[in-house]
């Protein structure tokens, strides 16, 4: 175990980001370095000497000089979570790159997913690969998958990746953690339709309009809680997206308001989820008939 207590806090970040950068994005720069971290080419350059120096194995320069790659010998040097390594790929500041200027608590996320799937998985988004991949289902349980990933999303609870599937010739959400195998197809370029600008759900936006449940009787709380103005959250979500928001809100989505009293919100715009899919998720939701 390589101890890192002779160098600066701010020093370790910056080899953390090295790290990261080798293993799920391919490559870095020194001006990667340089624009993170707002540090001078000199101090980037000596991070560099350092990751170098402490594993000199890990890291091989390009023949141009100016990016660096991962070595097929490499050992890891830090010891990522799969959840702070998402959450960085998807623009999420991680603790390992910053400070905390105040006392807090996290509850840890209990979806972890494997850090080697996670890799294969990105690796696959940022080529623009397909995948090959084991994938669990609780209705038909262990089966192949050919899938093409496109983005991940996180719902609230789980991390999920965006994919077109070639056995059902469709775009659709596979929880990540469910994946038991996945390895890049690598000879091989997906045709245009299983790529993301041909994810209508994905890039379709839609408006929600959010109120306080008709059936409370002081609706000042809701309000405030969720900073509604004039008495309305309005929330812009991708399609793909609007099943699991109103789920995690528990919104009540039924043609007539429920007599739950657990619901203090209800979606005043139904007809914004016409032609949504997932609508299975938002609560009570049945349809469009008789509107």
């Amino acid at each position: 175990m390589i101890s890192l207590k002779h160098l600066p806090a701010a020093q370790v970040s910056r080899l953390t980001y090295i790290e990261f950068c080798l293993r799920f994005l391919g490559s870095f720069s020194r001006a990667d370095l340089v624009k993170k971290f707002g540090v001078g080419t000199a101090a980037a350059s000596r991070d560099i000497a350092e990751y170098k120096k402490l594993m000199p194995n890990n890291i091989s320069e390009t023949s141009s000089s100016k990016s660096y790659v991962l070595s097929d010998s490499w050992q890891p040097l830090f010891n990522f979570k799969s959840s702070e390594v998402l959450a960085q790929l998807t623009g999420k500041e991680i603790q390992s790159f910053s400070h905390s200027y105040v006392s807090n608590e996290t509850l840890d996320i209990i979806d972890e997913p494997d850090l080697r799937i996670v890799t294969e998985i990105t690796k696959a988004i940022l080529s623009q690969r397909a995948l090959e991949a084991e994938y669990f289902s609780n209705s038909s349980g262990s089966s192949t998958k050919n899938l093409v990933p496109h983005s991940y999303m996180y719902n609230g609870s789980r991390w999920h990746v965006r994919a077109f599937d070639r056995c059902k010739n469709r775009f659709g959400d596979f929880v990540i953690s469910r994946f038991l195998g996945a390895k890049i197809i690598e000879k091989e370029t997906p045709n245009k339709l299983e790529l993301k600008t041909e994810d209508i759900q994905w890039n379709r936006q839609i408006d929600l309009e959010i109120i306080p449940h008709p059936s409370l009787e002081d609706t000042r709380g809701v309000i405030n809680e969720f900073n509604m103005i004039d008495g309305v959250l309005k929330k812009r979500v991708r399609a793909s997206s609007a099943g699991y928001f109103l789920k995690n809100l528990y919104v009540d989505c039924a043609r007539i308001p429920t007599a739950d009293k657990h619901f203090r919100l209800r979606l005043k715009n139904r007809l914004s989820l016409y032609g949504v899919g997932g609508l299975n998720m938002a609560p009570y939701f049945d349809g469009f008939e008789e509107e």
